[in-house]
C-alpha cells in the first residue's frame, strides 16, 4: 500500500480512539456508518471528515434534516442507502459509487472511505459494525500496513 493510504487509514482510527476515550464530536460508534441524529459515525465516516468530506445532510438536535436548508425525509427511495450517511461527491470517487439526489451527487461514507485507503472493489471486513478498536488497528495492518512513523497517536 501506498504511504498516503496508511497515513489516512491511521489517523482515522487515532481519530475514533480519541473520540472514545474523551467524547469528541463527532462520537465513534462503529454500528453505525452516521448516526441518525448525526452526532456520531464509525471508522468510515471518521476516515471520511478527517480528510475534509462533506456530508450531505446537515442534521439537528432535534433530528430535523437539511439540504441547503430544506426541510428533507430521512428516506429517498432511489438511494441505497440511508440519506444520512451520503457525502457529497468529490470528484475521485468512483463513478459507480456516485448517485444522485436532491439535485446533487453523492456518495455513500463507506465507498469514499475505501477510495481514500486504497480498498476500493476490494472485498474486506475493515467496516464490520462489530468491530472493536483492537479489530480496528489488526485490519489496518492487514490491508494497508503498519503504522508509518509520521503518524502520532498511540496504538492499543
Amino acid at each position: 500500500m501506498t504511504t498516503i493510504y496508511a497515513e489516512r487509514a491511521w489517523r482515522a482510527f487515532d481519530r475514533i480512539t480519541l473520540a472514545d476515550e474523551i467524547g469528541t464530536d463527532p462520537y465513534w460508534d462503529q454500528a453505525v456508518f452516521r448516526s441518525d441524529c448525526g452526532t456520531g459515525c464509525c471508522y468510515a465516516g471518521h476516515l471520511a471528515l478527517d480528510n475534509g468530506g462533506a456530508w450531505l445532510v446537515n442534521i439537528r438536535d432535534n433530528g430535523d434534516m437539511f439540504i441547503d436548508g430544506t426541510l428533507v425525509s430521512d428516506d429517498d427511495p432511489g438511494l441505497e442507502f440511508a440519506i444520512w450517511e451520503y457525502m457529497l461527491a468529490e470528484p475521485d470517487d468512483p463513478e459507480d459509487a456516485i448517485e444522485e439526489t436532491h439535485g446533487k451527487q453523492v456518495v455513500h461514507v463507506s465507498y469514499r472511505a475505501e477510495r481514500l485507503i486504497g480498498l476500493a472493489n476490494v472485498s474486506h471486513d475493515l467496516f464490520y459494525s462489530n468491530n472493536t478498536r483492537a479489530d480496528l488497528e489488526r485490519l489496518i495492518t492487514r490491508y494497508i500496513g503498519p503504522r508509518p512513523s509520521n503518524v502520532g497517536g498511540n496504538a492499543n
